[in-house]
């Protein structure tokens, strides 16, 4: 189903894609955007709708509830005045809300259009919802089009009045974009996966359904919406839909606003007859919902919708060439970000700093994968009554968080940050828990530099063992089917014949990658009934205990260390024992209770560090050891969640015991 878009071959299409509009995308020095040629921006009035063009593009969204119903490619190859992209009986833009107070998903109406700036180089609009009695916050969609760009911005303005209902929770806003139509069958979401169809009516027809959007085909394979989330958010600015011949592709080219470096999304995937395309301001799909109190207001975007046609060859050859259209889109926009266009005061596009820094790490020296993260903590955060770490910047749903990658000599740089006090965080593959430094001060439309920080990560003696690198993933343990089986297959169905005796591992003799799983289920058969019934396996309830022998001296005295670091939790809970006596239980773990990462196909989600699990080291005898790992009692997941508790359990990062002889 899917094909890696060869170096090569991307070089080789990138003159015939930058053919596929009148104007060059490549990226631009950041600013202003430059005056580019083309025709006027134009904006008519239907009546219940308008109408908005630049001679590239045209759409028709309806003014009370923000849905395009229109859209249109009018210059370039594939340019057809007469064909509507979002053709087809479900075929349209639209929005989507989740929250307190809603029994179910709904859509924007009777919201007040007026236009909030016309000349002939951009055309901005405006569809405010601000009514108590009918939803229970305050948006204002924005939609603007420019002179020579064949695309639409779309940005929200979210607020919470004191004159809304009281308990806010925001579980999810979104605005989709749907092509209903069979011709679109082919998509991308980053260059790894590179291009790839849905299956079609026949297959899908003879398809036996799992899960939710979750289907295994005729020939074995898996095929799910899941399958298509972004598995970096940090990194992945762009994915897309085609018909191929005509692109239409989702930039995202900040990700300030939904929690970035990694946060998980779902991007597009099938849809009728067709496919979609998801902008998510706010999901809880991975991570926590986001409770806001009165007087809140926060920006999420402008996310940008790039249309675009090629005429290169067949149909996979032009996706690959639509595709590196779409990421010189992708560049253009984040280098152009922040956009001044845009007056709104939260936004504040003018007052933008750079903070600037350098992290050394005591214990590793070089800095690999690392990020550095600007955010402002959440003291009080909340989550299906439990509290979260407030000082957590995957939790700060509320503002927002910036991030960068840390270059190996240990250098970072965070752009485009607003001003105010930060918390700088900063994370890195091979160091154990986070570093966290307060009272990082920005100030409006200036270059901070904070200076050189040395990161000690905790360590409290000497090391025995350790399983695991850290790096917020279980990637580097045994995944069935891979290192991206999790989302090639329904892995968990796996586990009871690949472990039968579930993990018995021995240090110093096992190997992580092959005799360690990704996923620690709760359960010795885990999967629902109908999900087992299909890989013909006897359901059985046991928890699942698992043991990591190894060998030591005897100590008479001083302090053993265990620390567990997860790289995702689902309505788990978790009791350690050492040579049968219990030293630790967390009932439950910490954390977002169920952050779906079994179930929606990821070796991630919500990182948590447990906290350090103190014993007298006399507990360790000299020779063999046993630590066994084990779920306290049943998942037990809310009814609204009940869907993931078969798929219940941890996810490990990394375990790693020390020992204090003082």
């Amino acid at each position: 189903m899917s094909s890696p878009i060869a170096r090569r071959t991307v070089l080789g299409l990138m003159g015939a894609a930058a053919l596929s509009l009148p104007h060059a995308t490549a990226a631009v020095a950041s600013g202003p955007a430059p005056a580019v040629a083309g025709p006027d921006v134009t904006l008519v009035d239907n009546g219940s709708s308008v109408t908005l063009s630049n001679g590239l593009i045209q759409f028709t969204v309806v003014k009370s509830t923000a849905r395009i119903t229109d859209l249109r490619l009018l210059a370039g190859p594939q340019a057809d005045s007469s064909t509507n992209l979002f053709a087809g009986a479900h075929g349209n833009g639209y929005t989507e809300f989740n929250y307190s107070g809603a029994p179910k998903a709904v859509a924007l109406t009777g919201a007040v259009f007026s236009v909030v700036s016309q000349t002939s180089d951009r055309v901005e609009i405006s569809m405010l919802a601000d009514d108590p009695s009918s939803l229970g916050f305050y948006v204002d969609i924005r939609m603007a089009i420019e002179r020579g760009r064949p695309g639409i911005y779309n940005y929200w303005i979210v607020k919470y009045p004191e004159d809304m209902p009281d308990g806010l929770t925001l579980t999810q806003l979104r605005y989709a974009y749907a092509a209903d139509t069979p011709a679109f069958r082919w998509f991308v979401v980053d260059d790894e996966r590179g291009v790839q169809q849905r299956p079609t009516a026949a297959e899908l027809k003879e398809a036996v359904t799992l899960q939710d959007s979750t289907v295994v085909l005729p020939d074995g394979t898996l095929y799910s919406k899941y399958q298509n989330k972004s598995n970096l958010e940090g990194d992945n600015h762009v994915f897309m839909i085609s018909d191929g011949k005509v692109g239409l592709s989702l930039v995202q080219a900040s990700k300030e606003s939904f929690g970035s470096p990694t946060r998980q999304e779902l991007t597009c995937h099938d849809y009728y007859d067709g496919m979609i395309l998801l902008w998510h301001p706010i999901a809880s799909h991975y991570t926590a919902n986001v409770e806001v109190s009165k007087g809140w207001a926060k920006v999420y975007g402008p996310s940008y919708l790039h249309v675009s046609g090629t005429a290169v060859g067949d149909e996979r050859a032009n996706v690959e060439a639509l595709w590196k259209d779409a990421k010189r889109a992708a560049a253009r926009e984040q280098a152009e970000w922040p956009y001044k266009w845009i007056t709104d005061a939260t936004y504040a596009a003018t007052e933008r700093s750079t903070v600037s820094g350098k992290l050394s790490i005591a214990s590793l020296g070089t800095v690999a994968n690392g990020w550095a993260v600007l955010y402002q903590p959440e003291p009080d955060r909340q989550y299906q009554e439990i509290t979260l770490d407030g000082n957590d910047w995957q939790y700060a749903g509320r503002g927002y968080v910036y991030a960068a990658k840390i270059a190996p000599n240990g250098r970072f740089a965070i752009p485009a940050v607003r001003p105010g006090t930060y918390t700088l965080a900063a994370f890195a593959k091979g160091a154990m828990g986070e570093y966290r430094h307060s009272g990082i001060k920005v100030p409006a439309a200036a270059t901070v530099n904070v200076g050189n920080h040395v990161w000690k990560p905790t360590s409290h003696g000497k090391t025995l063992w350790q399983i695991g690198t850290p790096d917020r993933t279980s990637q580097d343990f045994h995944i069935h089917g891979g290192d991206n089986g999790y989302y090639k297959s329904l892995t968990w169905l796996e586990y009871p014949y690949e472990f039968p005796n579930g993990v018995d591992f021995k240090v110093g003799v096992d190997d992580p990658a092959t005799d360690w799983n990704y996923f620690h289920p709760a359960v010795r058969t885990p999967g629902t009934p109908a999900q087992l019934q299909w890989r013909g396996t006897t359901p059985d309830s046991t928890l699942e205990a698992w043991k990591i022998r190894f060998d030591a001296r005897r100590y008479r005295r001083g302090t053993g260390y265990l620390d567990i670091s997860l790289a995702a939790s689902v309505f788990s809970t978790l009791a350690v024992t050492l040579n049968g006596e219990e030293i630790a239980s967390f009932a439950p773990v910490p954390g977002v209770r169920g952050d779906g990462s079994s179930y929606r196909l990821a070796a991630r989600a919500a990182h948590r560090q447990l906290p350090t699990i103190t014993f007298p080291a006399g507990l360790i005898r000299a020779g063999e050891n046993v630590l066994t790992l084990t779920p306290v009692s049943p998942a037990e997941a809310p009814t609204a969640d009940n869907w993931m508790q078969p798929m219940s359990g941890v996810m490990y990062d990394a375990i790693r015991l020390q020992v204090d002889r003082t």
